[in-house]
């Protein structure tokens, strides 16, 4: 390494940097200096081009100590078909067998007497968590049957919603208020798989929980209901798009508020794409003939795709045994898992597979989770992307164990574990998310779920072991990190942990002796410290004209800030946002006023954001707590 603190080393014995295979090697002296210096951002001669050269280096370069094996998902050679079958004389690891699904056996409705885990000990949070699924239910999801943030429309409907959640056990809001719920929303918002996807998983949960403590029948029902609205919603966005195993990044009712979009055919008249440059997302008509009042946004990227499979992995889950859940819906659902497993199973033309198909032939425009790939691009000889690594396996593991396909099975096993080590590359390498300050937070929101998934539902023992090194180590108490996850305050990252640690999944109970009691308090501490529903997005004006004209504005709560660019337009938030995260479903705390640098001239104060999403938090607490009973 040069006095600069810049990692200049090749390969293990100096290679010539032109070799097919070299690396450069930093140890983790060197990682610590280049961080540091990211961190910074600012000194002689590295300003903007240091942080670009860290980013750079961050994302291409496979770091280790010189004189320490690291995994092979890194250092072997990388074929010309990254996604290359294992050659048919190498030894493979024997493939697991997934447990059958045992018997279910729950007590009968009405039966039981307490609640089960946390909810029995802490009885003020249990009823936090019912006003917000029950606003859930009757606001943000009553159109399609899973998450839209709402718009309300005045002062009078804001007060409606207020008397709603005033009535304790209300589920019905016209019943409670007398005013149906389309008069009192002014607009509803598309529905996104990254939110739509988790408040699913927390409907599961919600429902496994009540069946397995016997709850009230009315009360199991409801939330059987729930989960059938669920299943049709999963299905909704993947028929919708016309295409086998294609799914929509988004859709919306069309004749609601909100839902009119102006939509774009797949083709034109002699069969080209459209549009002919491939966007973020494009609105489309129903391409199935069963959903004509929908229209479907498509270019499904990482984060709604592992959203859409996380609330699919939780109802499988949930569902299995239980002869109350509909047959054929579950069934559909298998399909629906299998046919998206087999597209992402294709080897492109990039020679690699991981890359997510949309309705018109093309790839989507974020659609790469391939660990050689860096945002929208490959990158030769590099496969270190541990954030791709813990999303890809925890959205295949998932994927296969719904569809039940062997081809699947064996290419999960053969291919992403055995041949190309993701868990390996996972176990070294998911903490390349961490930029401290500069760190992107969705990128945590992608890869704790990713790791959810693979350590709930993976059958490998060896492969879940290193997803769970990587957890506890590499990202929740990463050793030197500035944005410790441990310190976030992030209830879903500390839950995850607890489970990861605690060795539970699908399969398995956690194990009472490995709970870490630290964290799980962190977890429940934070769900705690949210604000009892509803909580209103309430805007904010930070920068008054003079502000914007001087170029420099104090925020109201303190910090000031320079515009990076100059706002064209002055715009103020809404005050008519009722937040509807419910704490069981997935709590994302902003820690104050965020200053920006964009055309808007307001910042929000949030506890939570308007779009944050929701995830099964609570039933990994609940676990938690019962297995302790």
């Amino acid at each position: 390494m040069r006095g600069d603190g810049v990692c200049t080393g090749f390969g293990r014995d100096g290679a010539d940097p032109s070799a097919r295979h070299a690396r450069v090697a930093c140890s983790a002296r060197e990682v610590r200096s280049l961080r540091k210096r990211a961190g910074r951002g600012l000194g002689v001669g590295w300003g903007v081009r240091g942080i670009c050269c860290w980013v750079a280096l961050g994302l291409l370069v496979a770091c280790g100590d010189d004189d320490v094996a690291t995994d092979a998902g890194v250092d072997a050679p990388v074929p010309d078909d990254a996604s290359a079958d294992v050659p048919s004389d190498a030894y493979v690891r024997p493939a697991p067998t997934c447990p059958e699904p045992a018997t279910l056996t729950p007590p009968a409705c009405g039966t039981g007497s307490t609640r089960l885990g946390v909810w029995s000990e802490d009885a003020t949070l249990d009823a936090k968590a019912l006003a917000y699924d029950r606003g859930f239910h009757a606001l943000f999801a009553w159109p399609t049957g899973v998450n839209a943030e709402a718009r309300v429309a005045d002062d009078e409907a804001r007060a409606a919603v207020e008397q709603f959640f005033a009535a304790a056990d209300a589920w019905d809001f016209e019943a409670a208020t007398g005013r149906s719920v389309d008069e009192v929303v002014l607009s509803w918002a598309k529905v996104a798989g990254a939110y739509a996807g988790a408040g699913v998983a927390a409907d599961a949960f919600r429902y496994a929980v009540l069946r397995d403590e016997g709850a009230a029948c009315e009360e199991i029902e409801r939330a059987r209901m729930h989960l059938h609205r669920d299943l049709d919603a999963l299905h909704r966005a993947v028929a919708i798009t016309g295409a086998p195993g294609v799914i929509a990044r988004g859709f919306h009712r069309a004749d609601l508020p909100g839902g009119a979009h102006e939509t774009t055919p797949l083709f034109d008249g002699e069969g080209a794409p459209l549009p002919a440059e491939k966007t973020n997302g494009t609105w489309r008509d129903d391409q199935s003939g069963d959903y004509p009042g929908y229209v479907w946004e498509d270019s499904c990227s990482r984060d709604m795709l592992i959203g859409w499979v996380l609330g699919m992995a939780a109802v499988w889950e949930v569902a299995r045994g239980d002869d109350t859940i509909d047959a054929i819906r579950l069934a559909t659902l298998s399909d629906d898992a299998d046919a998206i497993a087999r597209n992402l199973m294709q080897v492109g033309e990039s020679g690699r597979d991981l890359e997510i198909h949309d309705a018109d032939g093309r790839l989507t425009f974020h659609a790469y989770l391939h660990e050689s790939a860096v945002d929208r691009m490959y990158v030769d000889r590099f496969r270190g992307n541990g954030q791709h690594a813990a999303m890809a396996l925890g959205i295949a593991a998932a994927l296969a164990r719904i569809g039940d396909d062997p081809e699947v099975d064996r290419w999960l096993h053969e291919s992403l574990v055995v041949a190309r080590d993701l868990p390996g590359i996972v176990r070294d390498h998911v903490g390349i998310i961490d930029f401290g300050p500069m760190t992107n937070f969705s990128n945590h929101n992608m890869t704790w779920t990713g790791l959810w998934l693979a350590s709930r539902y993976l059958c490998d023992d060896e492969a879940r072991e290193a997803v769970r090194e990587g957890t506890m180590v590499e990202l929740y108490a990463r050793e030197g990190s500035s944005r410790r996850v441990d310190t976030m305050g992030q209830s879903f990252f500390d839950l995850v942990y607890v489970a990861a640690r605690s060795r539970g999944t699908a399969d398995r109970d956690l194990d009472a002796a490995s709970i870490d009691d630290d964290a799980l308090e962190r977890g429940l501490t934070t769900l705690n410290e949210f604000p009892s529903a509803p909580y209103w997005a309430v805007g904010r004006m930070n920068c008054d004209e003079a502000e914007i004209a001087s170029g420099v504005c104090v925020a109201k709560t303190g910090p000031s800030f320079r515009w990076i660019r100059r706002p064209a337009v002055a715009t103020r938030s809404s005050r008519r946002f009722p937040c509807r995260c419910a704490f069981v479903r997935r709590a994302t705390t902003s820690g104050g006023a965020i200053p920006t640098a964009s055309t808007a001239t307001e910042t929000r104060t949030r506890s939570i954001r308007a779009w944050t999403f929701d995830s099964p938090i609570g039933w990994v607490a609940t676990s938690a707590r019962a297995e302790r009973s």
